[in-house]
């Protein structure tokens, strides 16, 4: 790549007006744009700092705003609402990022929607039960990349050149890499600038994109010492499974009971009561029990979201002080998220912001919860009314951070920082200095490359490129629904893997009943304890993964070719490393117990079996309770890795 001072001479940039439409259904959006009065725009010489661009009638100005991380103001005075710029690219470049991708990694070839959205809808469900009720369970396929959606956005992207760009805007926004020598950044706003990072290694390209973005806050240590379980259902049902794991000799540092305000049975499955309030009935003593259970080193977490439910006594309160989302017409703004409707706390709102931070605080905090799940953030509609004089559109993509930030605030103001974390799904650029943990949401409990657990790998490794250095999924995945079921092969994969991330989590899914957990049986439960104890031996790897991401901006896990450039433009990755030294080659496939993975050069050891690897393509054998994994000969943490059985 040029100099970007020498490149933006050769953009073309053009200005226009549009009037955008969305629809909304659960989540999940469709927009169409009218556009009109497009104009081109050239470099017209130079004026101080300032590049000027013309039509020849009409000009504006890109200031360079002289820094480590260079700084584009646009300066427009110009009546326009639409630009896009173009600026040249090259066949084989590769560019990752642009938030949480899924199914494709190097998003050369593709046009990218930065929306904050919901992945998942009824109609991709519908479509997908069908399919495999008529022609069988294909865990590769992958749906058009043109309906992706993710509740991450993000407008930033990562190229293989090493160079970043970062774009100041709340606004919808698309970038298009699908022209060869060409790529096309296209806002529905005029955005206030745009920043450019250069760098010789991603390292440093990170440490980069992270001054200028910011870094997620730390974890606390507690949190990398073991697992955190799952329990629905009551507390009688969360402290039999905390007595299970204990006595199975695993390592547990929490229990997480999404269903603290109570239940709900739909056509869904189980789900959370949205009224922020102790369900007596279900968890009644739960103060005295958690005071019991942090004696014993364990914690417990809940979970939270940005809706109340319809009729509910919190809904009502919100209603009465005028804190809720409005429609057109004055009422509150009802969403579909399943199968009930839910009112939006307007987190514009400065006294309903004020008393929803008051809500966790008294109702969780207080009761002595060390994390919950933020949940959500990505359904504002944009024909909502909100009390902020800012137009929904351009609110939208602002809203997961909102979110993010008021979870923030609670901890920081009730200071609790070094003690309680919250991890969230949703999120757009501001997230990132928010957020303890991002996690990838509500994975199939499938193999699907799609939704399942290869999704992970893909959604992980472009937050990374994003700027996201901690980010996890739930073990075993969430969404159970018509012939999906959670089979204990799939469980104990999907730990195995996790067992090389910051955090490890279980879920137990929409549907507990029809999941195998972790308790399922002697194996699952055996496999579980092994796996919890794993995780523990690695912790001193983990903070140390952790320090590097607080100093420098390196995310604990990253694509292999992070550090090995041969591995670079790999379309969807099946490998990742976790820290500089070790690499990760999960089963990804029911039935399988060997795996065929390419080491990069370098002297690799196999954990557990101690069998020295060189670079290549191998097939390795990994048999359930044996992740297929490898770190570095020369690795500092090499004895660590080595005691590890």
């Amino acid at each position: 790549m040029k100099a970007f001072e020498e490149l933006i001479k050769e953009i073309k940039i053009e200005l226009g007006n549009g009037n955008a439409k969305y629809t909304m259904k659960r989540g999940t959006f469709k927009t169409t744009d009218r556009i009109k009065n497009v104009k081109q725009f050239k470099f017209d010489g130079m004026v101080s700092n300032k590049y000027k661009f013309s039509d020849g009638i009409d000009f504006f100005y890109i200031e360079h705003l002289h820094s480590d991380i260079n700084e584009f103001k646009i300066v427009c005075e110009l009546a326009y609402n639409r630009l896009w710029i173009h600026f040249p690219s090259k066949p084989d470049e590769a560019f990752y990022g642009c938030g949480e991708q899924f199914t494709h990694f190097n998003l050369k070839g593709k046009r990218v929607k930065n929306w904050v959205s919901e992945h998942h809808s009824l109609n991709k469900l519908l479509k997908k039960a069908i399919r495999e009720n008529i022609f069988g369970v294909n865990p590769s396929h992958r749906s058009n990349y043109k309906n992706h959606q993710t509740y991450y956005a993000q407008p930033t992207f990562v190229s293989s050149d090493k160079y970043f760009l970062h774009c100041d805007t709340h606004a919808y926004s698309e970038f298009d890499f699908r022209r060869p020598e060409t790529t096309t950044l296209y806002f529905r706003e005029i955005p206030k600038s745009f920043y450019v990072g250069k760098a010789d290694s991603y390292s440093e390209l990170s440490e980069k994109l992270s001054n200028c973005i910011g870094k997620q806050p730390m974890l606390p240590e507690w949190t990398g010492k073991g697992a955190i379980i799952a329990s629905q259902g009551g507390l009688v049902s969360a402290v039999n499974k905390v007595r299970k794991a204990q006595n199975s000799g695993a390592k547990v540092v929490g229990i997480w009971c999404q269903d603290w305000s109570g239940q709900i049975n739909t056509g869904f499955g189980t789900q959370v009561y949205w009224n922020w309030i102790l369900d007596e009935t279900l968890y009644g003593g739960l103060k005295e029990q958690i005071e019991s259970w942090k004696s014993e080193g364990i914690k417990f977490l809940g979970y939270i979201n940005t809706f109340l439910k319809k009729d509910t006594l919190m809904f009502r309160d919100a209603q009465s002080m005028d804190y809720l989302v409005k429609n057109s017409e004055g009422s509150p703004y009802l969403i579909s998220a399943t199968t009930f409707k839910a009112g939006i706390v307007d987190l514009t709102h400065p006294e309903a912001f004020k008393w929803y931070k008051n809500i966790i605080k008294e109702n969780m905090i207080d009761l002595g919860f060390s994390g919950w799940m933020a949940d959500f953030g990505e359904y504002l509609p944009t024909d909502a009314v909100v009390f902020s004089p800012e137009s929904p559109e351009k609110l939208h993509n602002a809203w997961p951070e909102l979110w993010s930030k008021l979870n923030r605030e609670v901890i920081d103001e009730s200071s609790v920082q070094n003690e309680v974390f919250f991890f969230t799904r949703a999120g757009y650029t501001e997230t990132i200095r928010n957020s303890n943990s991002m996690w990838s949401g509500d994975q199939h409990v499938d193999f699907s490359d799609e939704y399942g657990l290869p999704s992970v790998i893909c959604s992980t490794l472009s937050l990374a490129m994003s700027g996201i250095g901690i980010n996890h999924s739930d073990v075993g995945g969430y969404t159970t629904i018509f012939h999906m079921k959670r089979s204990e092969e799939l469980l104990m994969r999907w730990g195995e893997l996790n067992v090389f991330t910051p955090l490890f989590r279980y879920h137990e899914g929409n549907r507990p009943n029809s999941n195998a957990q972790f308790d399922n049986s002697d194996e699952t439960l055996k496999h579980f304890s092994k796996l919890t104890q794993y995780f523990h031996h690695l912790s001193p790897y983990l903070e140390y993964n952790k320090k590097q991401y607080e100093l420098f901006g390196i995310p604990v896990n990253r694509p292999v070719f992070y550090h090995y450039e041969s591995h670079d433009k790999i379309e969807t990755p099946t490998t990742f490393l976790y820290g500089r030294d070790v690499l990760v080659a999960p089963i990804l496939r029911p039935s399988q117990t060997s795996v065929e993975v390419t080491l990069p050069e370098d002297e690799w050891i196999q954990f557990f079996t101690n069998k020295a690897y060189s670079g290549g393509t191998h097939t390795v054998e990994s048999p359930i309770g044996m992740p297929c994994a490898f770190y570095r000969s020369t690795s500092y943490f090499a004895k660590l890795f080595e005691q590890l059985n």
